[in-house]
């Protein structure tokens, strides 16, 4: 990386430097450590559920889980909840009810992969918390098991890679 910052003419380099001094906020550093762990628990405890019946929709069914908090258990096909605008005002940018519907909209034809990270970026960590204790408090305590042992496996193969 230095040797292509040293391709660079004096005055952009000047521009840059500044950038690379701003320390960011605890709650944000807090947060987007919270993102990443929320997220591989989320992906790991899916995909351990998902893999013996259907394992290549894991990701579906967690957007689609996602999707269904945001919006309260609410039935999309009937519209969007207080609560559903309320988490994607928290973009500065969507500050309107129609500009959230126009990003709805955009995302939705994005990846699965991004629209979960779009959905888990725009809650908080206790909401993050919260939809991992209420999927893992629907489970039976076999379907726990399952889980555990799926994820006991995977991680013993990565030990070995």
């Amino acid at each position: 990386m230095n040797h292509l910052i040293k391709k660079l003419p004096l005055d952009i380099i000047l521009r840059i430097i500044p950038y690379t001094y701003s320390l960011q906020s605890k709650t944000l550093l807090e947060d987007i450590v919270d993102f990443h762990q929320s997220k591989n628990i989320l992906m790991n405890y899916y995909y351990a559920y998902w893999l013996r019946i259907e394992p290549d929709e894991y990701q579906n069914w967690l957007l689609n889980d996602l999707v269904r908090y945001a919006n309260n258990y609410f039935p999309t096909m009937h519209g969007y909840t207080n609560k559903f605008y309320s988490i994607f005002r928290r973009n500065i940018f969507l500050q309107t009810t129609d500009k959230v519907n126009q990003y709805i909209y955009k995302i939705e034809q994005k990846e699965v992969s991004t629209q979960i990270n779009i959905y888990l970026g725009l809650f908080t960590p206790m909401e993050r918390e919260d939809k991992i204790n209420i999927f893992w408090g629907v489970l039976t305590p076999l379907d726990r098991e399952h889980i555990m042992h799926i994820l006991y496996v995977k991680m013993q193969n990565d030990l070995r890679k």
